[in-house]
């Protein structure tokens, strides 16, 4: 028991963290915790706002093909409100298969860009101060 005590306060009173002896299955959850944190955002995956404008273009392009097969309009006279129209249309359930997929996939990765830009010009705003 001593020990124990020994071992997990050492590395205490020396300023570290404790030491805690990890089972097979603590590893496996940790994992798998790390793999859906991963594949739940993708926000944070450009290091400038010029990437993150560049990603934000491409992402706004997939989304205007996902609309435009929606809709039935060409990716080039796609307008907001066909991409509201197909975003109800999607959401509510009445597109399903590929296109809904495609859908949400783009308008989905258009948010997170939009998230990644905003974030990035506001740092860059604050390191310029």
């Amino acid at each position: 028991m001593g020990l124990a005590v020994i071992t997990l306060t050492g590395p205490m009173a020396l300023g570290g963290t404790p030491v805690v002896p990890v089972t097979v299955d603590d590893e496996r959850r940790r994992q798998q915790d790390q793999v859906q944190q991963v594949s739940e955002s993708s926000v944070g995956i450009y290091q400038t706002s010029a990437e993150a404008e560049v990603g934000l273009a491409l992402s706004q392009q997939r989304l205007a093909v996902a609309t435009g097969e929606i809709e039935e309009v060409g990716a080039q006279d796609v307008t907001e409100q066909d991409v509201f129209h197909a975003a109800e249309r999607v959401f509510s359930g009445e597109v399903q298969g590929k296109p809904g997929r495609k859908f949400r996939a783009a308008f989905t990765r258009t948010v997170w860009d939009n998230v990644d830009l905003y974030i990035l010009r506001g740092s860059e705003a604050q390191a310029d101060l």
